[in-house]
This record gives C-alpha cells, sequence and structure tokens, in this order.
C-alpha cells in the first residue's frame, strides 16, 4: 500500500501537545518491522526539513518525504493536490483537517483531539470558533475512519455531533519515557533552579499553553488561598509553557493576588528543562476546563509525580484506574484517609470552577506526605496501560485495515 501522511504538525519547533502526538505515532509507525511492507510518504513543510534529516526513518527507502511549499491554503490547495498525483491508497491527518478537493477514490483516516469550541466557545478565539466547527464535522462526515484519543472525545463526537459510532476508533496517547533532565547533569539543573528562583520538591507545576481554557487564573487564585493557610512557606506555582492567545489575564492574575513573588511563568521552555521541571515539583497540577486527553497529567504520573488535576473532559477518564480498591498493588494498603481522597483514581480530582475546592485539595496534598506518596504509587501503575508504542501499532493496524 501506499500511505500518505500529513506531516506538517510533526516535526516542528516549540510543540504542542497535538503536534507532540503527531511526531510521536509518525516516528514509531516507521519503525515498525511490518511497515517495511508499504510505501510511507510524508507531507511537509519547507520549515521542517532541517529536523527530518536528522529523524533515523529519512534513510529507509520506503519513505519518501515531500515538501509542499505553500505559505497559504497548504492542505486545501497543496495537500489536495498531491492526492491526485501521488497515487495513494490511504491519506491520515493526524489532526482534524481533511483536504476538500482530495482524489475521491482515496481511503481517508482523520485523527480528533477534542470539540471544547462545540460547548465552551468561550475558551477559544474567533477564528477556532468559526474554523474548528467545519473542518471537523467536515471529516466526521467525509473520512472513512476517526481516531479519537479518547473515550471522553468518542463520546462526544457522538452525542454532540451526530459521528457513525461504527467509523471512530479509540487510541489513546501515549508518553516518552524521560531522564528527568539528567543529561544535562546537575549544574544545569541548578543554573534552572537559580533561573526560575526555585527548589527542589517546593512548587507545584503545570504545563501547557497559557490560553484560557486552561483555567490558570482560577488556579492562580486557589494557590493564592493556599499560600495564605499555610503562613510560613516557600511554595511557589511554576506554569510552564508558551504564551497563548489571551493570556494577559494570567499574567496580571499574580500580582492581582498579591504572590508575584510566588508565582513563576516561563513562557516556551526545552524538552530537557521541562523534564528538569517536572521530575523535580513536589505536585503536578491540571486544571483545564476541559481536555480531549491531557497529556501533561500521563507524563507526570509516568516520571513518579503526584497529580492534582480537575475533572474536565478526558482528564478523569485518564486517571480512572479500573477496578480499583484499597488495595491496588498486591501486599500493599492504602489507608482510609488516601482512599476516601483518591477514590478509584491515581491523582486527586476537583471541580475546575470551583475556586475553593481546588485550594483545599492542595492542602491537603501539600500537607500529608503519605497521600503524595500513594498518588505517586498509583500514578506509576496507570501509567503503563499508555505508551507511544502502542499508540503507534494500534494506529498502523487502522492505517492498513482498508
Amino acid at each position: 500500500m501506499r500511505i500518505g501522511i500529513d506531516a506538517s504538525r510533526a516535526f516542528v519547533k516549540n510543540p504542542t501537545g497535538t503536534e507532540r502526538y503527531a511526531c510521536e505515532v509518525i516516528t514509531r509507525i516507521l519503525r515498525l518491522p511490518e511497515a517495511r511492507n508499504h510505501t510511507w510518504v510524508l507531507y511537509v513543510k519547507p520549515g521542517q526539513m532541517q529536523s527530518i534529516a536528522e529523524a533515523d526513518f529519512k534513510r529507509m527507502s520506503q519513505v519518501k518525504v515531500k515538501v509542499i511549499p505553500l505559505k497559504y491554503l497548504w492542505t486545501q490547495l497543496g495537500l489536495a493536490w498531491r492526492t491526485w498525483v501521488d497515487r495513494l491508497d490511504v491519506l491520515w491527518v493526524p489532526a482534524h483537517t481533511l483536504p476538500v478537493l482530495r482524489n475521491p477514490k482515496l481511503n481517508t483516516v482523520v485523527t480528533i483531539h477534542g470539540i471544547e469550541y462545540e460547548w465552551l466557545p468561550a475558551y477559544e478565539n474567533r477564528l477556532q470558533r468559526w474554523y474548528l466547527p467545519l473542518s471537523t464535522k467536515y471529516a466526521l462526515g467525509q473520512a472513512d475512519k476517526i481516531i479519537a484519543v479518547s473515550e471522553f472525545t468518542k463520546k462526544q463526537l457522538i452525542e454532540r455531533m451526530r459521528a457513525d459510532p461504527n467509523k471512530i476508533t479509540t487510541i489513546l496517547e501515549g508518553f516518552e519515557v524521560q531522564d528527568g533532565g539528567q543529561s544535562l547533569g546537575a549544574r544545569d539543573t541548578a543554573k534552572i533552579f537559580h533561573k526560575y528562583k526555585i527548589k527542589s520538591k517546593q512548587y507545584l507545576l503545570f504545563v501547557g499553553t497559557v490560553q484560557p481554557r486552561k483555567n490558570l487564573v482560577r488556579l492562580i487564585e486557589a494557590f493564592s488561598k493556599l499560600i495564605h493557610r499555610l503562613k510560613k512557606t516557600d511554595l511557589k506555582l511554576v506554569i510552564c509553557g508558551k504564551l497563548g492567545w489571551s493570556y494577559s489575564e494570567v499574567v496580571s492574575a499574580p500580582q492581582k493576588n498579591q504572590i508575584q513573588d510566588r508565582v513563576v511563568i516561563t513562557d516556551y521552555v526545552d524538552n530537557s528543562t521541562r523534564e528538569i521541571l517536572l521530575s523535580n515539583a513536589l505536585a503536578y497540577v491540571q486544571p483545564s476546563i476541559t481536555e480531549g486527553f491531557g497529556l501533561p497529567v500521563l507524563e507526570a504520573m509516568a516520571a513518579g509525580v503526584p497529580v492534582v488535576s480537575s475533572r474536565g473532559g478526558a482528564l478523569s477518564e485518564i486517571l480512572r484506574m479500573p477496578n480499583a480498591t484499597r488495595t491496588v498493588t498486591p501486599g500493599v494498603k492504602t489507608a482510609d484517609f488516601e482512599y476516601r481522597v483518591l477514590g478509584d483514581f491515581a491523582g486527586g480530582l476537583f471541580d475546575p470552577e470551583d475556586v475553593d475546592g481546588m485550594a483545599d485539595l492542595l492542602e491537603l496534598a501539600v500537607k500529608n506526605p503519605t497521600l503524595l506518596r500513594e498518588m505517586t504509587r498509583r500514578g506509576g501503575m496507570q501509567s503503563q496501560g499508555f505508551g507511544w508504542d502502542k499508540a503507534a501499532i494500534e494506529t498502523y493496524r487502522l492505517l492498513t485495515s482498508f
């Protein structure tokens, strides 16, 4: 088979969650021994060639990389045209947008990461509120198969957009095994701590794009309440991620709450810095109104960092432990206190709109080392059910099933 992939979101500088998904799954599919039985055509933009030149699959004869040199209408003109001239059997688009004027004989697969704009329009910018519903509805109606990154997203597609459930397959995202920044060394770690004026295990961490849907203003308000309750504490809040749209309210929130010396907003950082910040955090906090998956939560659990999260979107799904009981590991009993707080989840959960509830749970966590240890233990177990290799194998099977 000749399988084309829209790789325009993979192999980019400063990747966000969707772009990391595309890069990880594409790279791992091409490493599969059985992938050598097919020809793979990756469609990219000119600026991606430097990153692709360093990829191991670049030397594989069955992998072709084609640059579409368009600045505008890359998908609807450039990619559409390639589907006519490259004699593809299958086209996979890892993020929502299917070319309209494509070859009608082509089998198509589209990944949809979430439809938050459909029921939370106030948390998306004007362009996204107009474009995303159109592209998603078109993909749902026209693609032969749909990949949803969580059961929550699949359910939303069926209930809110009346998608055909028979064409939707849930393939969960994965995580990259991290070294906690060990590749940088102690000196580099010390430089990062000095730069942000933080100490190991004395800060809470959030990772993600700074935008309204992430609910960071409420997190800062909850953290302010926490600081005033704890009184004598050096605890800080680190918000790690590039500044997205409408970020000014988040940036001004620390001063508004009179805790500007306790909140660090890093903007975008490289992978090694992010790993150091994650592995040294006292706990990871995900306050989002909603998430189609929640990749940073999974990465935190895999890194051995306790997770405190909102119930928004797929987050509770990612944290739910199947058939959890008071004893989730043979011979290891969970105390009643920890079980009452966590229930059947790997982390603590709160209502994303309840600032007091968020502050209460954070206070409970930072004051109880045994609760943090239980979150760490459960998170490590829970993360074992996810992986990019697993996602790649399942995606490969779907792409080659036509």
